[in-house]
């Protein structure tokens, strides 16, 4: 019987090529090894579009308008103002365990608006939430009266009307909204206050309260999202 005999010992040479051929793939491993060690995982924030329903640090709740921003990669989102004062931080779920912004300021009362700032891992695309999808939101329009809008909400779907009255003064308690419009659009209870008005593709105005429902017909009152990106210096995205 006949062995195979496997050297013992290599020379200089041997031994080099095998540190080249070897060491090189070692080192490359450790390498990708202490990347995946050194660089954190960056976790997908959540999404918000107009009419998702965010809640506040003090335990109110209020739906965004619209999602704007002042021309940079800053982005934020509009609510009426008595929806929270300055510092108010705001989260997308009810367990206030997912926080997406502070109130960074407000023009509430004399206007009645107040500025969610955005945490930097927000995606807030310019759009508004119908039936669970997104909406696109491509500028901005002033409302008329006769001219169309609609209000797409949770509790009564989708409904368009037409805007009755334009400039008008809303005293909410602890304060008053101006430059308010009113349209004849149902309100059905539960739906909250800034849900998004609409012409089209154009954002109209928030919602602020309303009268009657959508069985015998009601009233609702909006304000102006013109007047916001003007108070604020924005634009919607």
């Amino acid at each position: 019987m006949s062995y195979v005999r496997l050297p013992l010992f290599l020379t200089p040479q041997e031994a080099a090529m095998r540190l080249l051929r070897y060491g090189t793939a070692l080192l490359a491993l450790l390498t990708a090894v202490s990347l995946l060690i050194a660089t954190p995982a960056v976790a997908a924030g959540p999404t918000v579009r107009g009419g998702d329903r965010v809640y506040s640090s003090s335990g109110g709740s209020c739906a965004i308008g619209f999602n704007a921003h002042g021309g940079g990669t800053q982005r934020y989102g509009l609510l009426p103002g008595g929806c929270g004062g300055t510092g108010t931080t705001w989260y997308a779920d009810s367990a206030l365990t997912v926080p997406i912004g502070t109130t960074a300021a407000s023009s509430f009362p004399g206007g009645g608006w107040a500025l969610i700032q955005y945490n930097a891992t927000v995606n807030a695309p310019g759009e508004i939430s119908i039936g669970g999808a997104g909406y696109p939101i491509t500028g901005a329009a002033s409302p008329v009266v006769g001219g169309r809008v609609c209000l797409a909400t949770p509790t009564s779907g989708t409904r368009c009307g037409t805007v009755t009255a334009v400039n008008l003064t809303i005293n909410a308690g602890s304060g008053a909204y101006t430059g308010v419009f009113a349209a004849n659009l149902c309100v059905e209870a539960g739906t909250a206050p800034g849900t998004p008005s609409f012409s089209g593709s154009a954002g109209v105005g928030v919602l602020i309260g309303g009268s009657g429902n959508c069985a015998t017909g009601g009233t609702s009152y909006h304000l102006p999202v013109v007047q916001a990106l003007n108070s604020f210096g924005l634009s919607l995205v």
